[in-house]
């Protein structure tokens, strides 16, 4: 039995067949629309636009290509605005400076200290599963990042979705917390179904 706020199985697919579903009347009509679900109202609505907006971030690396992400492309448009994706067929939905590569490879791509902000929202636990990728990822994310960088990581707060402790993480223990100024903390849980959360990094 799933816990309470945690989605079923069942559940899972119906919100996939909707996904697919939204994603073919999205692509057909030629929209350009988000999810509309708590987790990405807060990230659309006040993360992206108070990042997108701080100077101090030029160099920004987003982790995860969709049809729900393309419109990052114009929020950063400012910005040397990079994007990652495993997936090849996802490319399409990435910045014209997309790397079609896993997270862990971060540093084959990416001399120490080369981004500002990198954002990886939706990964842990969708596609980054097991806990030494996860951390091999973390790694990399923190030493591609400048001292004072940016790291915020969005995920879904369930046993099913979530391949390590994040308080006991090595990779993350490297980082500070970071208090986002719009949010008033560095840790924020979401309304969501998933207790979807967004933590805040500093190097």
């Amino acid at each position: 039995m799933a816990e309470r706020g945690e989605t079923s199985l069942w559940e899972d697919a119906r919100d996939k067949l909707k996904s697919l579903l939204f994603h073919g009347l999205n692509a057909w009509l030629g929209w350009d629309v988000t999810l509309d679900t708590d987790d990405r109202r807060v990230l659309d609505g006040i993360i992206l636009p108070h990042l997108a907006a701080a100077p101090e971030f030029g160099k920004v690396l987003f982790v995860g290509s969709d049809w729900y992400t393309r419109r990052y492309n114009r929020v950063f448009a400012d910005k040397e605005y990079w994007t990652i994706d495993k997936d090849p067929s996802r490319a399409r939905y990435g910045a014209s400076r997309h790397l079609t590569d896993v997270l862990q490879n971060l540093e084959r791509h990416f001399a120490p200290g080369y981004f500002d902000l990198i954002l990886c929202n939706g990964v842990l636990g969708w596609g980054l599963d097991a806990k030494d990728d996860a951390e091999a990822a973390f790694a990399a994310c923190w030493h591609t990042l400048r001292e004072g960088g940016v790291f915020v990581l969005g995920w879904n707060n369930i046993p099913r979705r979530r391949p390590l402790s994040l308080e006991s993480s090595t990779g993350l223990a490297r980082f500070k917390p970071y208090v986002f100024a719009p949010l008033k903390e560095s840790r924020y849980l979401t309304r969501s179904r998933n207790q979807h959360t967004f933590d805040f990094y500093v190097k």
